[in-house]
């Protein structure tokens, strides 16, 4: 076997080289087999062995990454600095695509190898460094970097083949809450973990922060997904506490919901060369059957959950100096023009007011105009009009019962289903003829229930979104119950009050604010949900 020596080196032909050995796997699956990484590994030490190299554990860089990247190979990395710092003398891979399937990055590393002396040797590919044999390096380098596109393509079209065959693509542990089938082709309910996914859910509903639902699942001991998935790993830290991020990204998986699809990500790099895995748009994910992912909670508590977390967002205080200097900051007033929050713009000295302000104009131009009103004027009417309400809880038993009488979703429910019936009926029909005809004709049912079966998918988008109409409706009639009681409780010391159940009370009645410039009119408007379908509109105030 030849090698490819450097233009210079550091040492004399006879002394003794130091070599660097450098085995790379594409994946962690290969390195667990024990096979690839390990036989790499002992081909370089037979080789530096044959030619009297010395063999240093410290410069043995065993590296589990993409051949395809040069810049976020870590073992690579420390090779490269040990090479510029010439603590060795040689680098020895065994083959081409080993080192990389690029043939630029392969330049890059063989350039700076030869600009410090160090020479770089492969296994089975052996080279010299005439023109030539840079040639081969390149075409070699090329060809390598050819065939991991199509490695790339063939698994791609496979993974593609099999979503579109209403199976799961089976990762390394299924979704936290579930299991995978005996076939891995889809879900079934893991009873020890999808209770943890309905208390979060649960929990959100009910008000709590992501921090405070993360504090308690620690402090209850609940198993992470990463220590659910493996718990023989033994107690790494970062298996035993629960992140606000981890519980976000439970509970904004539509999956739950029973919605399954595959391909939902696809990693992209950004700016920063960084692969980052990120959500695709929905029109390129695939739907999968029903019944591929049992649902853990209903449409109408996802879609609740999701508002919730919106308001939390846009409610926290964490960012605000003085949180607690307007009542109707993070949500609750927006601009009556353009629909965005208004900000609150703090007094900069005391003969000043502190005012609700869009300012959506003066950062993208001719969106809006820059307007706004006095806070303490604002908050005052706002105030005095959930006051009026909580003071008088029979406005909110009437409301009540006329929401318990008329069901808003019950007609359209009814035409969602009828329809869906129609279809069904329809579907079983062509699927009788289909038998009884041949070619052309059966070319032309077959596309006609092509389009019922796209119907049919849409009216079940329909009844679904209908049903989680229904759920809120639900949740209405509830939360109405306990604000009842509430206002009760509450009526006769509404002046105590501290600003958390001010804004507790905001929320109970649903409050909404417009505002919109001082030529407008109304100037103001304040929704709520008692009545829910009557305004409570201020027309004269400027």
């Amino acid at each position: 076997m030849g090698a490819m020596k450097s233009k210079r080196g550091t040492q004399a032909e006879s002394a003794v080289k130091r070599a660097a050995l450098y085995p790379r796997v594409s994946s962690k699956g290969q390195e667990e087999e024990g096979t690839s990484l390990g036989t790499q590994e002992q081909r370089c030490r037979e080789y530096a062995a044959q030619r009297g190299y010395v063999v240093d554990e410290e410069h043995v860089y065993r590296e589990v990454h993409t051949g395809t990247e040069l810049w976020e190979r870590p073992q690579l990395a420390k090779m490269r600095e040990a090479v510029r710092r010439r603590d060795v003398d040689v680098v020895v891979a065994f083959a081409i695509d080993r080192l990389s399937r690029d043939p630029v990055h392969m330049g890059v590393i063989i350039t700076e190898a030869d600009h410090a002396g160090v020479a770089v040797e492969f296994v089975s590919e052996p080279l010299d460094n005439s023109p030539e044999g840079q040639l081969i390096r390149f075409v070699r380098g090329y060809a390598a970097k050819v065939e991991h596109e199509k490695i790339r393509e063939r698994s791609m079209r496979g993974r593609r083949a099999r979503v579109v065959s209403g199976k799961l693509l089976p990762g390394a542990r299924p979704l936290y809450g579930y299991r995978f089938t005996a076939d891995r082709a889809a879900y079934e309910v893991d009873e020890s973990t999808a209770p943890i996914v309905r208390r979060m859910f649960a929990a959100v509903a009910a008000g709590q922060t992501l921090r405070a639902i993360a504090a308690s699942l620690t402090a209850d001991g609940v198993p992470t997904p990463m220590r659910a998935a493996r718990p023989t790993d033994g107690a790494a830290s970062s298996n035993l506490y629960w992140f606000p991020s981890s519980v976000r990204w439970v509970l904004t998986n539509p999956t739950y919901t029973g919605q399954a699809s595959g391909l939902r990500f696809v990693r992209s790099k950004g700016a920063n060369g960084v692969k980052t895995l990120m959500l695709r748009p929905v029109q390129e994910q695939i739907a999968l059957p029903d019944g591929t992912v049992p649902p853990l909670i209903d449409v109408g508590l996802f879609q609740a959950v999701q508002e919730r977390l919106r308001l939390n967002r846009e409610r926290a205080s964490r960012n605000n100096r003085q949180p607690e200097e307007a009542l109707l900051r993070g949500g609750y007033i927006r601009c009556g023009h353009c629909e965005y929050v208004m900000q609150v713009l703090r007094a900069a000295t005391p003969a000043q007011n502190t005012v609700y302000r869009c300012s959506r104009g003066a950062k993208v131009r001719g969106a809006c105009s820059v307007h706004g009103m006095s806070v303490h004027l604002l908050d005052a009417v706002v105030w005095g009009k959930v006051a009026h309400i909580l003071t008088n809880p029979d406005v909110i038993a009437t409301e009540l019962r006329r929401m318990q009488r008329d069901d808003p979703t019950e007609q359209d429910l009814d035409a969602a289903e009828r329809a869906l019936t129609d279809v069904a009926r329809r579907q079983r029909n062509l699927v009788a003829n289909l038998e009884l005809v041949e070619g052309e004709a059966a070319g032309l049912l077959v596309g006609q229930l092509n389009a019922l079966t796209a119907q049919r998918k849409r009216l079940e988008e329909e009844r679904a979104a209908v049903l989680a109409r229904r759920g809120q409706w639900a949740t209405a009639l509830e939360r109405l119950g306990d604000i009842e009681a509430w206002c009760r409780t509450v009526a006769t010391n509404l002046a105590t009050l501290t600003y958390a159940e001010k804004r507790l009370a905001l929320d109970a009645l649903g409050v909404a604010v417009k505002l919109w410039r001082s030529d407008h009119t109304p100037r103001y408007e304040v929704r709520a949900s008692i009545p829910l379908d009557v305004p409570v509109v201020n027309k004269s105030a400027r």
